[in-house]
């Protein structure tokens, strides 16, 4: 299935499902991305490893059952990685707005917190991209990555309920899906990341 056709069916699903008297909550993110890439095939020359990217944005959530909801949390997120080539160390920097929509899952326990289990699409718009090299030197690469990226997420998390304030915490491994290289002569590059996740939320009040 094509990947805006997926984001329509996940739409429509959560929209015929969610109740409508349901509460909405929502608030902010910050995040933690621990980013690589997966280039096939990898050329012998070249090695690759992890960079830090960070990430801010919004939550919003939702409620389906008493265990399942919904939450989309829109955000601005590097991803990327380091290339070493020949005692070299490149910073290959992408910048997204990403858009990741989630189902959870309650597990109800004894206690304040409240674990959770996620799974869902996160699609990401292309803000701009770049090579660093060693010597400070940076080159543009927006025009040779695609502008679109679309890959999957797993994941958990805890929420703690304060008054009316639901501080959560989650971690997620993201795979991507599409190749953002757009030079059809050269090796594929796809996305992967490990997030980290902390925020907080609100309920929206209603009239």
């Amino acid at each position: 299935m094509h990947p805006s056709r997926l984001i329509t069916c996940v739409y429509l699903v959560m929209a015929t499902v969610i109740p409508l008297q349901a509460q909405w909550e929502i608030g902010g993110i910050i995040d933690l991305n621990i980013a690589g890439i997966s280039v096939i095939p990898k050329p012998r020359s070249e090695s690759y490893s992890s960079r830090f990217g960070p990430g801010i944005g919004a939550v919003a959530k939702r409620q389906v059952t008493d265990r399942i909801g919904f939450r989309a949390e829109p955000m601005f997120l590097q991803k990327g990685a380091r290339l070493h080539e020949g005692g070299d160390v490149i910073v290959f920097n992408i910048n997204y707005l990403e858009f990741p929509l989630l189902i959870t899952y309650d597990f109800r326990m004894d206690g304040p917190l409240v674990p959770y289990a996620m799974i869902g699409p996160s699609i990401g718009l292309l803000a701009g991209a770049s090579f660093r090299y060693s010597d400070g030197w940076k080159q543009d690469e927006t025009d040779n990555t695609r502008f679109f990226d679309f890959g999957a997420g797993l994941g958990g998390g805890v929420e703690l309920p304060r008054g009316n304030k639901n501080f959560f915490a989650e971690t997620r491994y993201v795979v991507g899906f599409v190749n953002v290289n757009r030079d059809q002569d050269e090796s594929s590059v796809y996305n992967r990341g490990l997030q980290i996740l902390v925020g907080v939320t609100i309920p929206v009040a209603r009239n």
